[in-house]
């Protein structure tokens, strides 16, 4: 199997056995904002076994295409382990020469209140994403999005786009071309108050105070301070994101993780 357009059709396929008798269903909330109530209370939280079921055939459909080896009660060991206590843990430890393994680690979705499927890589392994990352009514958008998102981080695993870096309290994370996240790279977060005061020259009390005089362009001091301070804010995401670039490209005193592509012709797509 050549390509992640096969592999996908092989995991469906199998899902239809694997999800048989579970039921998707639709964001409660499409058209809304979500109500109060909603962000303490999980709708029948067993529903969530629809994950564990999509699992189940990603790990037949790379056990069947040769590309990996299942391991369905797995002992792992976790640069930091998932925050919430794990039922099930399984590992596909691909055939691949250079590729790395993947961590599927779940909680026991018959008794628990707060559901969750916890994606890794590597050995140990790094968390890649907890999904649902909220089981809460408010915060959920359907079973599909839940879906779609765990297909997404277990591809990047297999086609091998997945690399983590990091040195220090310094994170850099790539999922794919398009997707990656950085932390560590912020200086502390601006004070606005403090800010004001000292872009016109004035106290930090007496900014506040005079929070929405005007200048004489009859435009509120506070506009101007939050204008600069967006502006400063996005040359910095600018900069980090050229640092984490050339990072990337030599990352040198750096710890990585990171392997080759699962896929026979070695990340064909």
């Amino acid at each position: 199997m050549g390509s992640v357009d096969e592999l996908v059709a092989a995991v469906d396929a199998a899902f239809v056995e694997t999800g048989r008798g579970l039921s998707g269903w639709r964001d409660p909330h499409p058209d809304r904002s979500p109500l109060e109530e909603e962000y303490s209370r999980v709708t029948n939280p067993q529903r969530w076994k629809i994950l564990a079921a999509r699992v189940e055939a990603w790990f037949e459909a790379l056990a069947a295409a040769g590309l990996a080896e299942i391991e369905a009660e797995a002992e792992v060991a976790w640069q930091e382990p998932p925050k919430f206590p794990a039922a099930r843990t399984i590992r596909a430890v691909p055939l691949a020469p250079g590729a790395i393994p993947l961590v599927v680690a779940m909680t026991g979705f018959e008794e628990v209140e707060w559901p969750a499927v916890a994606l890794g890589a590597g050995d140990p392994a790094a968390v890649l994403e907890v999904v649902p990352d909220c089981a809460c009514d408010a915060c959920d958008s359907g079973s599909q999005d839940a879906l779609d998102e765990l297909d997404e981080y277990v591809i990047c695993v297999v086609t091998g786009t997945y690399r983590k870096l990091w040195r220090g309290k310094r994170e850099i994370t790539v999922y794919s071309e398009d997707e990656m996240g950085w932390s560590g790279f912020h200086r502390r977060r601006m004070n606005l108050r403090r800010f004001v005061g000292r872009r016109f020259g004035a106290s930090p009390a007496a900014a506040t105070d005079d929070y929405f005089t005007t200048n004489r362009q009859c435009r509120p001091r506070w506009l101007h301070a939050l204008r600069s301070a967006i502006a400063q804010k996005s040359g910095r995401r600018r900069n980090n994101r050229n640092k984490v670039k050339k990072i990337l490209a030599r990352p040198r005193g750096w710890h990585q993780l990171h392997g080759s592509s699962w896929l026979s012709g070695n990340g064909q797509q």
